[in-house]
């Protein structure tokens, strides 16, 4: 079991968290935190309901008599004072101090969580398989094997290819997902590194191609026809280079 947080930082984790500003690796530190921290846990659980209670609130455009009365202070127009407040003017009152409570200190909550791009789904859904144990939901190299249980599970039929010949021998495929939408991933491995090699059709997304890190990862990503490759690991970015060659090959011959 991992030390707990220290309790400075559960504020500061807790709000990266729920702003989704931590990367792949550290929302899993951080689930994993929780799982070992039902406070820390209660908390999130917490927030995240108040954030979309708040969310779900009515919104109501302010009347012309307010308007107008926050129109007069502007040009400093003096008015009477009284020592009590009409219904409206309690309504008022209310509203802007909610406006400014929201603006000081939980405005975070009312956010949206912004939603991955692509190249960081992918690399969280190998981050996760890495940290598992289990980078394959069906594990052969026999592409008689892999491509049937592909058929069952994905809408897009993906090129299986072994490339052991290369130095890529094939470990098997899982479903990741893009959105509400499963993709095939093969799993390869070069020596001690795992490579995943996710075909993402075209009008499923569009990752940007060429070469890039992300999150501490080299990724690789190229178009053949109507899909895109994405080749995610931690070997050498030269070595998913290879790779991508011998799969252009591969596919192209037919094997």
């Amino acid at each position: 079991m991992t030390d707990p947080l220290p309790l400075s930082d559960k504020p500061l984790l807790l709000q990266a968290a729920l702003d989704g500003e931590l990367d792949a690796a550290g929302m899993l530190a951080f689930e994993r935190a929780m799982s070992e921290d039902a406070e820390l846990a209660a908390e999130y659980r917490r927030l995240d309901a108040l954030r979309t209670a708040l969310q779900g609130l009515p919104k109501s455009p302010a009347s012309n008599a307010f308007r107008t009365r926050m129109e007069a202070l502007t040009i400093g127009e003096p008015k009477p004072r009284r020592l009590w407040l009409s219904a409206e003017r309690r309504s008022a009152a209310l509203a802007a101090g909610l406006a400014f409570m929201l603006g000081s200190g939980l405005t975070f909550l009312l956010l949206p969580k912004a939603p991955p791009q692509p190249m960081q789904a992918l690399v969280a859904d190998h981050v996760r398989g890495l940290i598992s144990g289990q980078p394959v939901d069906v594990a052969s190299s026999d592409h008689h094997t892999v491509i049937p249980w592909f058929a069952t599970r994905s809408a897009f039929a993906p090129h299986v290819v072994d490339l052991s010949a290369e130095g890529f021998p094939l470990v098997g495929g899982r479903i990741d997902m893009l959105g509400a939408t499963p993709v095939p991933t093969l799993v390869y491995r070069y020596k001690r590194h795992i490579i995943s090699l996710t075909e993402v059709p075209e009008k499923v997304a569009t990752p940007p191609q060429g070469r890039r890190s992300v999150d501490g990862f080299a990724v690789l990503a190229w178009r053949q026809a109507n899909v895109t490759y994405v080749a995610i690991s931690n070997a050498m970015p030269i070595e998913l280079d290879a790779l991508a060659e011998a799969f252009r090959k591969a596919t192209a011959t037919g094997r």
